[in-house]
């Protein structure tokens, strides 16, 4: 046989091979068919905790610090205006997880905890048959706060992980994320769907090993490193999902629970104030089939993410959810119209803290400072023109500041249900240093 013959068949081997393995993807007025058939699938929900969405690759950011999460974007679904419900963790990720609006749940206080009351995503999925497992490294997300409420296993992993990284790091670290999140995986019941969230908290620490500093040595440069790590980890949650054979019945969520301010407002960090800086979050999804990728314009909360996994899973939402499922969005069966979203920052954690509320209708931000704080504030933006939020025009514009203020005003009325939130539970001693040592608790 001749090498050019030789050289002809390897071609029509390799082009049949890729033909084969090659997916279909799936076009917008095919996907919700493709979303119906998934039955029950298998859900992981990665937050990665301070991440603002405009420093990740599928929002613009030209750096490449989150490849991973634009292979996901490539082949999914990005949200390009998402808004978590507070810059404080525990209030954001409280709403995350029951689909309640801050006031609804009432978690504003440091020794506040989600009751027995509560309703969550975990509970509902595990009452339909879901293995439910987190694996999670933020102290407000302890168990003495109540969030391991519907989880068959809720890990917080020993030691900080990564030995390279610098012993002043307080939370468990990617590597620790990771380790525990395959071990579940590894352990699971091959009978049962499965529901895996993972919190990870580098980010929020500007923490990464020395491979992953290539951004620069400043802050920003350290946030990046950051980001770069986490998406590392993305990748190789996915990679351990598909050598368990898991992948192609898992549908894959990122989120974050709130951003991250650089200046904006004067301010540095977030659990300052509830304006856009720090509310404004990635959302995407990464489906079992690949679709002909998706950018959604359309603002949309946290809040929504849960009743929209309990819809893909085939279990009726509760009642009590105030979010509303995406999919209607996803296949365009939903008409672009922003959805209006509330913030809140309770407890001042910080001396330059605001106890704040705001709303948001996609196009106009209004913020208002609780009679209770120090600095007394009304604020209002048009993000169509001002984006970064800088100039106040709550005198300039009475109509809208009148229509935002109503809308704040009942939202302020809600309260929660009984038994959703308890006062003043007791923190695990170990968590609450750590919490001391990162200024929150005094």
């Amino acid at each position: 046989m001749s090498a050019s013959c030789r050289r002809s068949i390897a071609a029509a081997i390799a082009l049949t091979t890729a033909l084969v393995t090659c997916e279909r993807a799936v076009p917008r007025a095919e996907l919700a068919g493709h979303l119906a058939a998934l039955g029950h699938p298998n859900f992981v929900l990665i937050v990665v905790d301070t991440l603002r969405a405009d420093w990740t690759t599928p929002y613009g950011d030209p750096r490449g610090a989150s490849p991973e999460l634009a292979r996901w974007a490539a082949r999914g679904a990005v949200f390009e205006e998402v808004r978590s419900q507070s810059s404080w963790t525990k209030i954001s990720m409280a709403s995350m997880m029951t689909s309640l609006w801050p006031h609804s749940h009432g978690l504003f206080e440091a020794r506040d905890a989600l009751g027995e009351g509560a309703v969550t995503l975990a509970e509902k999925l595990h009452d339909a048959g879901y293995q439910c497992y987190a694996v999670q490294s933020n102290g407000w997300l302890d168990q003495s706060f109540g969030f391991q409420q519907g989880f068959d296993h809720y890990v917080f992993p020993r030691g900080t992980g990564a030995a390279k990284m610098a012993p002043s790091q307080l939370w468990p670290h990617a590597d620790r994320v990771y380790e525990e999140a395959a071990r579940l995986i590894e352990q699971r019941d091959p009978a049962r769907p499965m529901f895996l969230y993972l919190h990870f908290m580098d980010v929020h620490e500007y923490a990464a090993p020395p491979e992953f500093k290539k951004f620069g040595q400043d802050t920003p440069g350290a946030y990046l490193a950051a980001i770069r790590w986490d998406d590392d980890a993305l990748a190789r949650v996915r990679q351990k999902l598909d050598d368990a054979g898991l992948l192609d019945r898992t549908v894959m969520v990122f989120a974050s629970d709130h951003g991250e301010a650089f200046g904006e407002h004067g301010k540095q960090g977030h659990a300052r104030n509830a304006l856009t800086a720090t509310l404004r979050t990635p959302l995407v999804i990464r489906f079992p089939f690949p679709i002909t990728p998706l950018r959604i314009k359309t603002q949309v909360r946290n809040v929504d993410i849960a009743p929209t996994l309990l819809e893909l899973a085939g279990v009726a939402v509760p009642e009590v959810f105030q979010g509303r499922s995406l999919l209607r969005l996803l296949t365009a069966e939903e008409v672009d119209q922003d959805r209006v979203t509330y913030a809140a920052l309770g407890t001042p954690l910080y001396l330059d803290s605001s106890i704040q509320d705001s709303v948001s209708d996609g196009r106009w931000t209004y913020a208002r400072n609780q009679p209770k704080d120090r600095h007394p504030g009304e604020f209002l933006f048009d993000r169509s023109v001002d984006p970064g939020e800088n100039v106040n025009l709550i005198e300039l514009e009475p109509v809208q500041a009148a229509r935002m203020r109503k809308l704040m005003d009942a939202q302020l009325l809600d309260e929660p249900s009984p038994g959703t939130r308890l006062r003043d539970v007791h923190i695990d001693p170990q968590i609450a240093d750590r919490l001391r040592a990162m200024g929150y608790l005094q």
